[in-house]
């Protein structure tokens, strides 16, 4: 019986560490922060429109399934859409992404708040730098903030598997960009 209690206990010890490892690893400095760059042979426009374009956003956004937009509204600071998802990392549930424009330079600068109601809060940063002889230089970087305490504590590995998804995401813009006929 002694041993149960030793196993139990030793069980009980792993978790708790576990747990203290992710809440000290959710207070570092870039918790929560996502970038991604790519060097891309199409000109700033020609990337622009693939960032703004609902029905490109979704040919390169993975998960992505709809971009609804009010059509009245043109593009700009406090141009809203909503972004749904399919949720590969959690049974492939619908999610929903508000967008706020928040900042707007075409094409060079757009600055996107994100939320998901109990999920996260965040914002997305796209610069557009041209790099001259019909090259751009794309950068993004993410900010989330998770609001559902679970999803705090699991920052570290959300993060990570976030990052995996950007990766894959801006190299798919490449491609389609650089295969796309001009």
């Amino acid at each position: 019986m002694k041993w149960v209690l030793w196993i139990g206990g030793g069980i009980v010890g792993v978790l708790v560490l576990g747990v203290v490892v992710l809440m000290v690893l959710g207070h570092r400095a870039n918790a929560g922060q996502v970038h991604a760059s790519t060097e891309i042979r199409a000109s700033r426009e020609r990337v622009w429109a693939w960032l703004e374009d609902g029905d490109k956003l979704k040919q390169w956004i993975s998960w992505l399934v709809e971009v609804r937009a009010d059509p009245t509204q043109g593009p700009g600071v406090g141009a809203k859409r909503v972004l749904v998802m399919r949720d590969e990392n959690n049974g492939g549930q619908l999610m929903e992404v508000q967008s706020t424009c928040a900042e707007y330079s075409p094409p060079a600068h757009i600055v996107l708040k994100l939320s998901s109601m109990g999920a996260f809060e965040g914002d997305q940063t796209y610069e557009l730098v041209d790099l001259g002889n019909g090259r751009t230089r794309l950068l993004v970087n993410s900010r989330y903030h998770f609001t559902l305490w679970l999803a705090n504590l699991m920052e570290p590995l959300i993060t990570r598997l976030a990052q995996k998804k950007m990766d894959g995401d801006v190299a798919h813009l490449k491609s389609l960009l650089e295969t796309v006929a001009q």
